[in-house]
């Protein structure tokens, strides 16, 4: 079903984009991680998905979306797992487990679309703080596009993201956690996305 559902999604944007994508070769395979584009579009969950080859990876995605007909084959076909409003620390939770047992999983750090070309928005500690605590690493992705019809989508993903140099035996304070978000994460992001300003 998975396959089926992907084969679908990429010749669909196929047709309705010229879809480029650079440096999926930097993607490990003996890492478990978070992988952190930038927010562009509700078109972004399913590029990623479709055109970056990692089969293990999981989303994120609001609970009643679970209940939409079609909607709810597709993003199962994601794997992708309920977060109801009101309970980001079980999804966190959650998210920490599947990282921990070898799965990767899509987090969006600025947590909102930012529809301005060329800007990012300030990047929540959320994909940090998951991947930290279940001692993974983060691949930095960024999104160029409009999503105009026959208009150019590039993904390119960067290098990963080694956490290990942060780990202590205590858990990272939320200030450095911020800190690594502000000035490692984000920072990747907005070079991959060709992105002048970040952070409003």
């Amino acid at each position: 079903m998975k396959k089926f559902v992907l084969k679908l999604v990429r010749g669909f944007y196929r047709f309705l984009f010229k879809v480029e994508t650079e440096g999926l070769e930097n993607i490990p395979t003996d890492k478990n991680f978070v992988v952190t584009p930038n927010h562009l579009s509700n078109f972004d969950p399913p590029l990623v998905a479709a055109f970056m080859p990692i089969d293990n990876m999981a989303y994120m995605a609001k609970a009643s979306l679970f209940k939409v007909p079609v909607v709810a084959q597709v993003i199962r076909a994601f794997d992708a797992f309920p977060v109801k409003r009101g309970e980001g620390m079980a999804a966190i939770r959650t998210s920490i487990k599947l990282l921990k047992a070898g799965r990767c999983l899509v987090v969006f750090p600025e947590g909102k679309r930012v529809r301005t070309p060329g800007t990012l928005g300030k990047g929540k500690s959320g994909a940090v703080m998951i991947a930290s605590n279940a001692r993974g690493g983060i691949l930095p992705v960024g999104i160029e596009a409009t999503y105009r019809f026959r208009s150019r989508v590039k993904l390119t993903v960067g290098e990963y993201i080694d956490l290990s140099e942060y780990y202590t035996e205590k858990k990272l304070s939320a200030e450095d956690v911020q800190s690594i978000t502000d000035d490692v994460v984000m920072e990747k992001i907005a070079v991959l996305s060709g992105a002048k300003t970040y952070g409003n």
